[in-house]
């Protein structure tokens, strides 16, 4: 099989020019199992953090993945929020970007994540040969995500999208659908890169009005939070494309995986970084296909490396090769937070199951919902025609066919429909959407 351009470019980024390492699954992770520990070694030589985390730790000890797993312990997103400093393995002077994280709940100190400008190339690089599956030169590419600032995902985005020969427009996340549309519609857009439910807003308004039918694109990406397959099959459907995902947390440089023309799971940004797959209770390293907490650990960064950080994400790592790739490992699409499911008798429901169901209703732009005591779930809608608004009958239609009709027809979960609500929080990549 000929090697796909994103696997060249792999290639290319393990050989450094030299051209003397064949691409092969074993080669990959020879490179990664070194690279793992010059990683430990540079950051116990200058990290504070790690350098007290791993004192009992030599790298030359690690032969295999299996010694990294029982011998190197996991970081903590809590301990970039303690003290972020500690982590940082170069000169505050080397430092171009910082990126600070709001944590859940009001009390929580924020985390900051910092990077070089080396380590902003690494991500610019992977944004321009992962585009390389959505787009041609010559296009031109509308980024529906924060791109004011210096090091911000827009902004590295359009730079990787200019070396493409195409051109990057800088929007920032959506607050008037039919504004963006209106530019859809006047200006002549190939691709669309956004947040999920954003995307799927222009979507429902493009196929509600008329003046908008027209409105064809050749590709959308769908970044910054998981993505529901309802939501996707909506957005394909109104676009007359396909719509692609992206994996990734600002945590990992803003990149981790995309997917293929196949659109069957991500291939990871595998020079850069080494992933895992963990069961969250017993911490240990899950085999291939099972499901658990992705862990990962940064292979090149230069400013804040992060050595087996729990993501705190559901996923599994999938048995079957792409059809593009004997190479690369795939991972399944993620499929939310694992600290956000909540336990209903034997099932466990969280905002993705919702998000499945409720997104399949045609008159619905958004919805929040609070799961309250005696597990009453309270939900609040946001209809496209409010003279026609979503209705209980809607949404009990919508569940039938998901997990949640189970636990309705039980007697476990019962629906209190609220009503519209019009001050919904409309997700930016940095706010997830979470069931509360």
């Amino acid at each position: 099989m000929e090697k796909t351009s994103y696997e060249r470019w792999i290639e290319d980024c393990i050989n450094q020019g030299n051209k003397s390492i064949n691409l092969t699954f074993k080669s990959l992770r020879d490179y990664q199992l070194n690279k793992i520990r010059e990683t430990i070694d540079y950051v116990k030589k200058n990290s504070s953090f790690y350098r007290e985390r791993l004192k009992n730790v030599n790298s030359y000890e690690i032969k295999d993945y299996n010694d990294f797993s029982q011998i190197v312990p996991f970081t903590y997103s809590q301990e970039l929020s303690n003290k972020p400093l500690d982590f940082v393995c170069v000169p505050q002077h080397m430092i171009s970007r910082i990126v600070t994280l709001k944590t859940s709940g009001t009390t929580g100190t924020s985390k900051r994540v910092f990077f070089t400008e080396e380590d902003l190339e690494r991500t610019v690089d992977f944004f321009q040969n992962g585009m390389k599956y959505l787009i041609s030169k010559g296009d031109r590419v509308l980024i529906l995500m924060p791109g004011n600032y210096y090091g911000s995902i827009g902004d590295l985005l359009k730079r990787g999208l200019e070396r493409l020969g195409c051109e990057g427009i800088a929007l920032g996340p959506v607050d008037d659908g039919l504004k963006v549309l209106e530019g859809l519609k006047n200006e002549s857009i190939d691709c669309i890169v956004g947040i999920p439910v954003q995307v799927y807003q222009l979507a429902r308004y493009k196929m509600a009005y008329e003046k908008y039918k027209g409105i064809k694109l050749k590709s959308v990406l769908l970044s910054a939070d998981y993505v529901p397959y309802s939501i996707k099959k909506v957005i394909e459907k109104a676009f007359s494309c396909s719509a692609f995902t992206h994996y990734g947390m600002t945590e990992m440089g803003f990149g981790g995986g995309v997917e293929c023309k196949y659109l069957c799971g991500y291939h990871m940004r595998e020079a850069d970084l080494y992933f895992e797959i963990i069961d969250p209770v017993s911490q240990e390293t899950l085999p291939w296909g099972d499901e658990g907490e992705i862990v990962f650990t940064t292979l090149t960064r230069k400013g804040m490396p992060l050595i087996r950080y729990r993501t705190g994400d559901l996923g599994s790592f999938m048995k079957e090769r792409c059809k593009c790739s004997n190479v690369l490992p795939r991972m399944d699409y993620v499929r939310g937070r694992i600290s956000e499911g909540i336990k209903l008798g034997d099932v466990n429901i969280n905002i993705g199951a919702l998000d499945e169901a409720m997104f399949t209703i045609e008159n619905l732009l958004d919805y929040r919902a609070h799961l309250e005591e005696g597990n009453i779930l309270q939900i609040w809608v946001k209809s496209i025609d409010p003279k026609n608004p979503v209705s209980l009958v809607d949404i009990e239609k919508a569940f039938y066919s998901s997990i949640i009709w189970g636990l309705l027809k039980e007697g476990k979960l019962n629906i209190n429909y609220c009503g519209e609500i019009e001050d919904i929080q409309i997700s930016t990549g940095m706010l997830k959407r979470k069931l509360v």
